[in-house]
């Protein structure tokens, strides 16, 4: 018996009883906690652990630890992939599936509370840039235009933040990651995801100086408007260069120019972007520039 037609008997096996089968499928359409598909399922804490141990050890599912919570989500294994195909095949107006569903609604409309308490009164000094980018929709765009000559692949979003650009280049991605320092700000970001239908990226709490992820992990990384408030950028770009693969790329945007003296200082300087570019040793490919009413944004991608 070969390895696929193991894994493809392993996930049959595994998914083969109703309680893990609607795990599979709660997971499958974003990252919960224990807790939070105790609820939804209804059976008792440790009951649910048992099962969610079965799909893990069967490949279909992964776990996280993020503090004192456990969150899982549908894996990137070839089991996970076969066990995506089979639950697609989940008849949407079943009675119990339709349950499940209410109880996940409001679950994520729970999330959705908390993020906008937090959006509303501890908003991030840095998500002001954001209007002045101008059309969201003729930026991103943009943002998709240079990355497009290649595929995306495994992604990594550096200081994510609201997930803005996970949202915008993750359709495209194989898979991806985005990290931010702030627990809050990664459950703004998980909630995005979950509401984009974007299952195959995840959020994690990480420090962007010294992040977890093993050398070499990423086809292509972002930086979206965090060189401006990073304490050590050239520290950073070191960092992102480290966990970036061979021919991989890394998309930085930021402004570089104001036209407006009395407008806030926020733009870089793109000289010193492309000396800490060099220093990292990677080739500067394209640099494009959006010009904006009082800001201009620059696009600049480099190749390690």
């Amino acid at each position: 018996m070969d390895d696929s037609f193991s894994s493809f008997i392993d996930t049959l096996r595994a998914l083969a009883e109703p309680t893990r089968i609607r795990l599979a499928f709660l997971c499958s359409q974003g990252e919960l906690t224990v807790s939070e598909l105790t609820k939804i399922i209804g059976h008792s804490q440790p009951r649910i652990s048992r099962h969610l141990r079965v799909l893990q050890e069967a490949k279909i599912l992964e776990r996280f630890r993020e503090h004192h919570w456990v969150l899982y989500r549908l894996a990137t294994s070839h089991n996970a992939t076969i066990a995506k195909i089979i639950l697609n095949q989940i008849p949407k107006m079943d009675a119990q599936c339709q349950l499940d569903q209410s109880r996940l609604s409001q679950i994520r409309q729970n999330r959705a509370l908390i993020s906008e308490e937090f959006m509303e009164e501890e908003i991030p000094e840095w998500l002001e840039l954001h209007r002045y980018h101008g059309d969201p929709s003729d930026f991103s765009d943009s943002v998709i235009r240079v990355l497009s000559p290649e595929p995306i692949g495994n992604l990594l979003d550096i200081a994510t933040g609201t997930g803005r650009m996970l949202k915008i280049i993750g359709p495209f991605a194989h898979s991806g990651v985005g990290i931010d320092l702030s627990k809050k700000m990664v459950a703004v970001a998980r909630l995005a995801l979950a509401d984009s239908g974007l299952s195959h990226l995840t959020v994690r709490q990480d420090d962007m100086y010294q992040m977890k992820h093993k050398t070499g992990t990423f086809d292509t990384v972002t930086l979206d408007q965090v060189l401006y408030f990073a304490s050590d950028p050239q520290k950073l770009l070191k960092e992102a260069t480290r966990v970036l693969r061979a021919r991989g790329r890394i998309l930085i945007i930021a402004f570089t120019g104001n036209r407006n003296p009395s407008h806030p200082n926020l733009e870089i300087q793109i000289t010193e972007i492309y000396d800490w570019l060099t220093d990292c040793q990677l080739t500067i490919e394209l640099t494009e520039i959006l010009p904006g009413d009082h800001l201009d944004i620059s696009l600049l991608i480099a190749r390690k």
